[in-house]
């Protein structure tokens, strides 16, 4: 094994130490995570145990108000025909920021669970004091399988000539009573 330089040495010390400090942080903030949502619920025995002979009774306020906000926030955000909305830069972008608008509010809310991605945000914000939404665009290939009865040459030399389509099986058949004629039954993707 060759020999580590010492810029090498110190660029990988100082990786680890900072893999470390953020491991630190991390575990940190999941532990106040985790107190929050003990508070949200009312569970507060680790911090402020009853007494003995003491009520045990703990208010939900944070949690009342929290629920209680729900509604108010996914009405300001959902209920308008947009969720989101295009501007146009100058009068030839109109149409196309209206289209863009129309397009991507569809494929928000109904291809997608716009409204419980939103609310999961915000509920998340304000439990664990921070929310995150993940988008990206999947494409996918769709494969079609058809089969074809009854084409002519001229028919099958047209699927065959798209780049798109691949001929998979191909059979010729005499019709009965009708030795001359040849009948084709295909099937493409």
């Amino acid at each position: 094994m060759p020999k580590m330089s010492e810029l090498d040495l110190k660029s990988l010390l100082k990786a680890n130490y900072s893999d470390a400090l953020a491991s630190m942080t991390a575990s940190r903030l999941s532990e106040e995570r985790a107190k929050a949502l003990d508070y949200l619920y009312g569970d507060m025995d680790t911090d402020m145990p009853a007494g003995e002979g003491r009520s045990k009774a703990v208010s939900t306020d944070v949690s009342d108000t929290i629920h209680g906000l729900m509604p108010t926030l996914m009405d300001i955000f959902t209920s308008g025909d947009e969720v989101v909305r295009f501007e146009p830069v100058g009068p030839e972008d109109v149409p196309a920021a209206e289209q863009e608008t129309d397009y991507v509010n569809h494929v928000f809310m109904q291809r997608n669970p716009g409204f419980m991605a939103l609310y999961n945000f915000c509920y998340d914000t304000m439990v664990s004091k921070n929310g995150f939404v993940k988008v990206y665009w999947e494409k996918k290939e769709k494969e079609c399988k058809h089969t074809y009865y009854d084409m002519d040459d001229q028919q099958l030399a047209m699927l065959a000539a798209n780049p798109e389509i691949e001929i998979v099986e191909h059979t010729i058949k005499d019709m009965p009573g009708d030795a001359g004629t040849e009948s084709d039954k295909s099937s493409a993707y």
